[in-house]
């Protein structure tokens, strides 16, 4: 019986990959998936929720900020949004993480390039924020930290031909356009590891040499689904992830695991107009998506 599920689920995964990307992320709606996640902080693991937020833009080509004014279409960059959210309490006190990813979705060979990070991370102690962007070849970015020893400094990387970003990653690995790797294919790639990862080790801003492999297909349970999942790995440095994408498109992140006991795994999904639900009642949907 299990045979024939399995073979059901890959024929209604091969056919969604002939989705056309703009019919289905032009519809005027976001895609907002809930994770269950697991984060070490201060020696311990704690338990907290995670959402991703996926969702199509327009920003200005040469200041890398949303367009909301009749910006010429020639100044416009269509790109693809990443808003990762993350929160999780250490005891008495909590945090509360978002990294944004700005991508390129048109770039012929290279679809998906990344433009614009920014994370910003809250607790009670003080708040960060930080923010990379690309141009020129060069990684330009900014710090502004409530702790003396980062202070607000500017800094400075230079961009090596086999580029990748550890959070742009996580669009480039849907392949929501084609594919990003064969199956079985290992990557060499120079990395900028997360803005999160960075700020969790208290260490400076540098590209690291390191790996993505995109591995095997198999039928994993989630949220008491079984799904069709492709394996991705990443190595950055010495830090090891392992993560699921959803063989059917959309390709949804499925669930995450790194060595040093960081855990994620997909609650649910909703796609709707998540700017125009700020009413009182619009709560419903966090019982939806079952987070607090």
């Amino acid at each position: 019986m299990k045979w024939l599920m399995t073979a059901s689920l890959l024929l209604g995964a091969a056919a969604g990959q002939a989705a056309d990307f703009y019919t289905h992320w032009g519809d005027g709606k976001a895609e907002l998936s809930s994770y269950k996640i697991v984060q070490p902080r201060y020696g311990e693991l704690r338990e907290g929720y995670g959402v991703m937020i996926f969702v199509t833009e327009d920003i200005n080509r040469r200041t890398l900020i949303k367009v909301e004014s009749s910006t010429p279409d020639k100044d416009r960059l269509y790109v693809l949004k990443l808003n990762n959210v993350l929160k999780f309490t250490t005891g008495l006190y909590d945090y509360s993480v978002m990294t944004s990813v700005f991508s390129q979705v048109e770039g012929g060979e290279n679809d998906f390039a990344l433009r614009k990070i920014s994370l910003s991370a809250q607790e009670w102690c003080g708040h960060v924020f930080d923010e990379a962007l690309l141009r020129d070849d060069k990684i330009k970015g900014h710090i502004n930290s409530y702790f003396e020893s980062e202070g607000r400094r500017d800094y400075e990387l230079k961009l090596p031909a086999a580029f990748e970003s550890e959070d742009n990653l996580l669009i480039r690995i849907r392949e929501l356009k084609g594919p990003f790797m064969a199956a079985g294919e290992e990557r060499a790639v120079e990395v900028l590891p997360s803005l999160w990862s960075v700020r969790m080790a208290h260490r400076s801003h540098k590209i690291m040499k390191g790996w993505v492999r995109k591995g095997t297909v198999e039928v994993i349970e989630v949220a008491g689904d079984s799904l069709v999942a492709v394996e991705w790995e990443w190595k950055i440095g010495e830090r090891q992830r392992k993560i699921w994408t959803e063989k059917a498109y959309p390709h949804r992140i499925l669930r995450w695991r790194d060595g040093d006991g960081v855990r994620g795994e997909l609650m649910r999904t909703i796609r709707v107009p998540y700017w125009e639900l700020h009413g009182n009642g619009d709560e419903g949907y966090r019982r939806e998506l079952g987070i607090p």
